[in-house]
């Protein structure tokens, strides 16, 4: 059955950055900049991200933070969407609940009985994140012109706490899950890959795997930490062994750096060649096989996921030689030329 394609998402987190400003009041969210990272007049972050799909004829899902509009308002990320739709992809739901401090004017008076701001789900009661989602799934729409119908919680902060929650605003498709990332409390939701229920939801995880040597560690599928050798190891692996959905992780700022501007403040952008590549490498290799590889997006798979029997959750392998690039890409060579790691 291995000439049979498997799924394979390329879904992109799109949102704006606190810039740690509900901590040190000199500083400012930053929004647009953030994901654009104008360098020489292009934009080396969603706009290069937007063009690499496009050369390479693929649709991804670009989960989308909305909570952001407690504080910039909502044209800054309605003219995000604009332009994303605008290429044909798909835009569902993401959210950092962050932002809600922005929401009211006495943001301030409350974060001081707080040791640090709260970016994070599971602490709350199944009611108040429903309502959280849907109020985000109402923006978005508000936005979008669509109401959502898939799910990423920011910082893949997950509980069987948020799964009650997606039910109230009836929403029954996630991605909430990177093992790689934010290992769950419960174990009963430490997925890796695949397609599984939850509590009524089917949860689509951010696929991860075990880096060969040292220490066997476990990584998220990504343009930020993982060599094109790495994502093509996984990808054959899963092939092979009839797992799908792989799920890719990417962000706007993955392709751009942002560097110091004297302020404390990255305001500076320049393009990041290595992850640049490592996507465009990354697509050229999915559109080159479409006969094993079926890239598709949460909006058109949503129907036949919900229809699929459960997976089974292996721990797929990367490869020797992806490693040893990984290294020399993420740590030696930055290390050489005095840039951020």
């Amino acid at each position: 059955m291995t000439d049979q394609p498997i799924d394979v998402c390329l879904t992109v987190d799109v949102e704006f950055t606190v810039n740690n400003s509900l901590t040190h009041p000199d500083r400012a969210p930053l929004g647009t900049e953030w994901i654009d990272g104008v360098a020489g007049g292009h934009s080396h972050g969603l706009g290069f991200l937007l063009d690499c799909l496009d050369r390479h004829g693929l649709k991804g899902t670009f989960f989308t933070e909305v909570f952001n509009t407690y504080h910039f308002g909502d044209e800054p990320m309605a003219d995000i969407i604009r332009r994303i739709q605008a290429r044909g992809q798909d835009v569902q739901l993401h959210l950092h609940p962050v932002w809600l401090y922005f929401k009211f004017s006495a943001w301030r008076e409350a974060l001081s009985r707080e040791p640090q701001p709260r970016d994070i789900f599971t602490d709350r009661a199944e009611k108040e994140i429903g309502a959280w989602l849907e109020d985000g799934a109402g923006i978005l729409e508000r936005l979008a012109g669509k109401r959502p119908i898939a799910f990423r919680s920011g910082n893949l902060n997950v509980g069987r706490v948020l799964y009650a929650g997606m039910r109230r605003a009836g929403i029954r498709l996630a991605s909430n899950i990177g093992v790689g990332l934010s290992d769950p409390a419960e174990p009963e939701l430490r997925f890796y890959a695949g397609l599984q229920r939850i509590d009524g939801v089917t949860e689509v995880p951010v696929t991860t795997y075990r880096a060969p040597l040292p220490g066997n560690r476990l990584l998220l599928l990504t343009a930020t930490g993982s060599a094109f050798a790495e994502m093509r190891a996984v990808l054959n692996a899963a092939h092979r062994r009839r797992i799908g959905p792989v799920v890719v992780l990417l962000h706007p700022h993955d392709f751009r750096m942002a560097l110091p501007n004297g302020h404390d403040c990255c305001l500076r952008y320049r393009p990041d060649s290595v992850r640049q590549s490592r996507l465009e490498r990354l697509c050229a290799f999915l559109a080159a096989h479409p006969e094993r590889f079926r890239v598709t997006t949460f909006a058109e798979a949503a129907e036949r996921w919900h229809a699929t029997a459960v997976t089974d959750n292996p721990l797929l392998r990367g490869s020797v030689g992806g490693l040893g690039t990984r290294l020399i890409e993420n740590k030696l060579l930055p290390g050489l030329r005095g840039l951020p790691q």
